[in-house]
């Protein structure tokens, strides 16, 4: 598999973009404010992209999907379906998102959302699995503070399987993707241990990356601090790319 880091920051990063990552060049995870923008500068194109996933409900992961459904719509991109993969009402909230931003005052403009971009809606319940070509992409209930649902996946292609949790703090089903995931990218928004269920701090996954042998662990969602030291974690920047 090939990963392409679109973004790497937090929502209040001034030096990275919002993290989504691209896989293969088209299922792209998580979609925040000025992912499709940031895609654009990459040179990316949005018409390749075959299937989105989406792990909470916060802006920074899942704000742009209006924006590239509009983009694909005004560019006649929508030949080939979109599968869009999320956790339990994220259909209602995407129409929602198109009505507000979109709608011209009719609430009933994106009804019809599946036949007007060429569109499905995957609602995953915690621990379902979906097959998407050759990918097998599981979801994983996590904790973001009051964020329900909030969910990490794992992918699998082949015998490799990668972790991405989106945002979480320290729970049993972070260290369950750490023992099945042979990569994992994760949430260190904080340098160092906060001691709460948002988010995992980068000195927090120094140390499971020691534990964690058998598995390579990618830093994202950072804030802008400055690692003196990353132990045994990488540290992508938006743009890079990594073969697994």
């Amino acid at each position: 598999m090939k990963v392409k880091f679109i973004g790497t920051g937090t929502m209040g990063s001034t030096t990275r973009a919002n993290t989504s990552f691209l896989v293969d060049d088209k299922i792209l995870f998580d979609c925040g404010m000025g992912t499709v923008k940031q895609l654009e500068r990459l040179k990316l194109q949005v018409k390749n992209i075959k299937c989105l996933v989406i792990s909470h409900y916060h802006a920074d992961h899942f704000f742009d999907i209006p924006n590239l459904l509009m983009g694909k719509k005004i560019r006649k991109e929508c030949s080939e379906k979109l599968y869009i993969i999320l956790p339990v009402g994220g259909r209602r909230k995407v129409i929602d998102m198109l009505e507000f931003s979109f709608g011209d005052g009719d609430i009933n403009a994106f009804e019809d959302i599946e036949e007007k971009y060429n569109v499905e809606f995957i609602e995953l319940q915690k621990d379902s699995k979906y097959i998407f070509g050759n990918y097998e992409i599981t979801a994983i209930e996590l904790k973001h503070g009051n964020c329900i649902p909030t969910y990490g996946y794992l992918l699998k292609n082949s015998n490799t399987i990668l972790g991405y949790t989106g945002d979480t703090g320290i729970t049993d089903n972070f260290f369950r993707m750490c023992e099945l995931a042979d990569y994992m990218l994760v949430d260190t928004t904080w340098l160092n241990p906060i001691n709460n269920d948002n988010h995992i701090s980068f000195e927090d996954l120094k140390e499971y990356a020691k534990k964690y042998t058998s598995c390579k662990f990618f830093a994202v969602h950072r804030g802008d601090y400055e690692v003196l030291d990353s132990g045994d974690v990488n540290i992508p920047n938006d743009a890079d790319e990594i073969n697994i």
